[in-house]
């Protein structure tokens, strides 16, 4: 006769299985320090290209376009260099992947594969299963998020660039709740489509409509002031490496988060789960 050996559980796995926001948190965290260190190498080494490139930069001309796109900051300065090469595409389009994802496969994952309404009928309630989801989502963000600010803030002292640091640290608070708005996205989305393709590929036409409008709408005479309905004008429309943090827009963020929250809880209380 054999027994199987039962094997002792560590001290974060037996609140995993107690705690659904540990677990929320735990699941996606290879993917969250993937983008985050990954993202934050890549600024690290674009950082240490730029002293060989700046003379080369100085005549470059890269029209009013991208000039506009980079808040108005010259390719030739850390602040241009930087915005071009990570800030402005690389960094913010890694933050909306990683919580469009993770939030996909957390929310519309369990209602696709009809773990939602098993989940749901313990003692924990709706509210409570998509808060905890939702932390996990904006807390993933923020680690991503400050992980590209810290390796770009350290690139920035070991190069030894002319660059003021609480800039970079504005730039990051606006990554951040770039990533904060497209959870609550995600987690909107999930909650009406419930299913995890459906919801990554919704949300991924919204930020790319919202980036388009964002960075095309000041092209055109008039039109400027329109570019303001797409988040993204939010994250980079006054860019915060060059103005530091604009807290107006900050605040319209977290507005557009909560808002976002708020009706993802109230609509998955409100519909029938399978399962």
């Amino acid at each position: 006769m054999t027994t199987d050996a039962i094997v002792p559980l560590s001290w974060y796995k037996r609140l995993s299985v107690r705690s659904l926001l540990a677990k929320s948190l735990w699941d996606r965290r290879t993917m969250t320090l993937l983008i985050g260190i990954g993202i934050g190498l890549m600024a690290l080494l674009v950082t240490g290209m730029f002293p060989s490139l700046e003379e080369a930069l100085v005549d470059f001309d890269m029209g009013q376009g991208v000039t506009d796109l980079l808040g108005g900051a010259s390719l030739a300065t850390p602040e241009g260099w930087l915005s071009a090469e990570v800030w402005s595409i690389v960094a913010p389009f890694g933050i909306v992947a990683l919580v469009m994802i993770d939030g996909a496969r957390s929310i519309a994952s369990e209602e696709e594969e009809r773990s939602i309404g098993l989940l749901a009928a313990n003692p924990i309630g709706r509210i409570r299963i998509l808060r905890d989801k939702s932390i996990a989502l904006v807390v993933h963000a923020l680690i991503a998020a400050s992980l590209i600010g810290l390796f770009s803030w350290v690139s920035i002292l070991i190069i030894g660039l002319d660059m003021d640091a609480s800039k970079m640290w504005a730039a990051t608070l606006h990554l951040a709740m770039l990533g904060f708005m497209f959870a609550g996205t995600t987690a909107l989305v999930s909650t009406i489509v419930g299913k995890r393709t459906h919801a990554i590929l919704i949300v991924f036409g919204i930020a790319g409509v919202a980036y388009i409008l964002a960075a095309m709408l000041p092209l055109f005479e008039g039109a400027a002031d329109w570019a303001k309905i797409s988040p993204w004008f939010y994250y980079w429309g006054d860019n915060p490496l060059v103005g530091g943090v604009n807290w107006g827009y900050i605040g319209i963020m977290a507005a557009i988060t909560a808002a976002l929250f708020v009706a993802a809880g109230y609509l998955f209380t409100k519909r029938d789960l399978p399962g």
